[in-house]
């Protein structure tokens, strides 16, 4: 091939494309410049944060501002709203976290949470704790006088903001449910020394009701068991572990 002829051929594609590399790097530079201008903007700085805990809630605001860990002067599109209502949704009261945030007047983030209720304390051979519905653990010691008392005996108890798990305690809280659906709901719940389920309602009578396989059919026997009683003479117990044969002693 003659000299004139290789001084025709074409530029190769690099030797083309070369001075747009340049340009794209040029960009990407001021791309990322701009980028870290924005992430520091004052317009973008967090001004506000407003936090709305219930009346009467045992969750204070400070707690949920510290749970929530928000950097002042934050960007506040930098945020990680579901790491946010997480850390908040550990604090063993709360039961669900809600987190919004806005640019305008002034940028801002507004956290709002809903709060668990007691249900029931647990009290075990070494402690006392109370549980929410859902079997979590509120606090240790028992928040209120008129929860029921569910005896664990030696049964293992998560720390606060854990969930019980133990199938003994899973059950009575289940037996217990059974017992409020027969408005019957326990002021203490537990097992005897053979494993039967016993109950003390809310005026104080014992309620004995063995095997608790069928206890929705052993409960519906203690309001007609009171009723053909009635109110001639203070009951201290009533017996349906033989559902054919309920007994009774009184006071």
């Amino acid at each position: 091939m003659s000299a004139s002829a290789r001084s025709r051929r074409k530029p190769s594609v690099v030797a083309r494309v070369r001075p747009f590399w340049i340009i794209a790097a040029a960009l990407a530079i001021a791309c990322a410049a701009a980028g870290a201008w924005l992430v520091q903007a004052p317009w973008f700085r967090i001004a506000r944060i407003a936090i709305d805990v219930p009346i009467g809630s045992p969750v204070d605001a400070r707690t949920v501002r510290g749970a929530a860990a928000i950097v002042p002067g934050k960007n506040v599109w930098l945020l990680a709203p579901w790491r946010i209502t997480r850390r908040i949704e550990a604090i063993p009261y709360v039961d669900t976290a809600t987190l919004r945030r806005g640019q305008f007047p002034q940028p801002y983030v507004d956290l709002a949470i809903t709060v668990r209720r007691p249900t029931a304390c647990i009290v075990s051979a070494t402690q006392t704790v109370t549980i929410d519905a859902t079997a979590r653990v509120l606090q240790r010691g028992c928040a209120t006088a008129s929860a029921a008392r569910i005896e664990s005996g030696r049964a293992r108890i998560p720390v606060p903001g854990g969930t019980i798990a133990d199938a003994a305690i899973v059950r009575l809280l289940a037996d217990a449910r059974i017992l409020a659906d027969a408005d019957l709901a326990p002021r203490r719940l537990g097992r005897d020394r053979w494993g039967g389920l016993d109950a003390v309602d809310p005026s104080g009578v014992v309620l004995h009701f063995g095997e608790d396989d069928d206890l929705a059919k052993k409960a519906a026997l203690i309001a007609p068991v009171r009723a053909g009683i009635g109110a001639k003479r203070p009951l201290r117990a009533i017996d349906v572990r033989s559902p054919a044969t309920p007994t009774v002693e009184f006071r």
